[in-house]
């Protein structure tokens, strides 16, 4: 009998698909949530590609790995690009829409994980498409989106021009599974960490600061909505702002899969073994 065939495949940008991506499709086509990766700045989309992979064949997960090109989605973190200010999430629709006629992948759901920029890019989308997100992990985001009505968006969920005059659905986002990874070291003030006295005062001085503060308040704002929190948090070990580190000292790529691929009512388990 001949073994299953699994296929890694390419897909390139053009004025249809604004985005490029690198896929693994296992076969048979299974009905499994795919996983969407998102790089940070760097723009490693082939390394965070290749680093997720051997586990994506061990578990036959399909795998996405677009990329946000520097010119056209210069400021993907927020959503946005130089077609709009919600071109960057536009642009992840269509890619997994593209992802479903082309390659034959269910879409209607993903999971989704992001790094630095990338995890900025996640929880916002996850908040602008609810309805799309399984489960998202957050690693190493530089600074966040609260969950404030009276705030404009990307500092608070108030529609306005960065939104595209957009209202968001707090209640629904409070709904999707959210991880969030910080690394324990994590605590550089480097150059691509946004800073400045209103950002530093309202959510922290460094990532891991931060990464807790936002935690806090969203536990806080699901408790007064009268929702049961769905957010969850841990630490990369032996990590710092770095993505190799991450992968290598902090098991980022088994803590995903362990989130991702656990049942829909679980939670996922803290560093000693237990939810937080």
């Amino acid at each position: 009998m001949a073994s299953p065939r699994r296929v890694l495949t390419q897909r390139t940008p053009s004025r249809a698909l604004p985005l490029g991506y690198h896929a693994f499709l296992p076969e048979p086509r299974r009905h499994r949530t795919p996983i969407v990766i998102v790089h940070g700045s760097s723009r490693g989309a082939g390394r965070h590609f290749r680093a997720f992979l051997p586990k994506a064949i061990a578990f036959e997960r399909p795998l996405i790995v677009p990329t946000f090109g520097d010119e056209r989605f210069r400021g993907y973190q927020r959503l946005a690009g130089v077609d709009g200010p919600m071109a960057a999430e536009a642009a992840l629709a269509i890619t997994c829409d593209d992802a479903s006629a082309v390659l034959g992948l269910d879409t209607e759901q993903v999971d989704l994980l992001g790094f630095s920029g990338g995890a900025q890019f996640v929880h916002r989308y996850a908040l602008a498409s609810p309805e799309r997100v399984r489960r998202a992990l957050i690693a190493a985001a530089g600074w966040y989106t609260y969950l404030d009505p009276t705030r404009p968006f990307p500092y608070g969920c108030a529609a306005s021009s960065a939104s595209a005059n957009r209202e968001f659905d707090i209640d629904a986002f409070l709904r999707v599974p959210v991880h969030v990874l910080i690394g324990e070291r994590d605590v550089r003030r480097d150059a691509s960490l946004r800073t400045g006295s209103t950002i530093d005062r309202r959510q922290g001085f460094d990532r891991l600061s931060r990464a807790l503060r936002w935690v806090d308040h969203v536990e806080d704002v699901a408790h007064v909505r009268g929702l049961c929190s769905r957010v969850t948090f841990d630490l990369l070990s032996g990590s710092d702002h770095s993505f190799s580190d991450a992968v290598r000292n902090g098991g980022l790529v088994e803590r995903t899969y362990e989130f991702l691929g656990s049942t829909a009512d679980s939670l996922p388990l803290g560093s000693e073994g237990r939810p937080i």
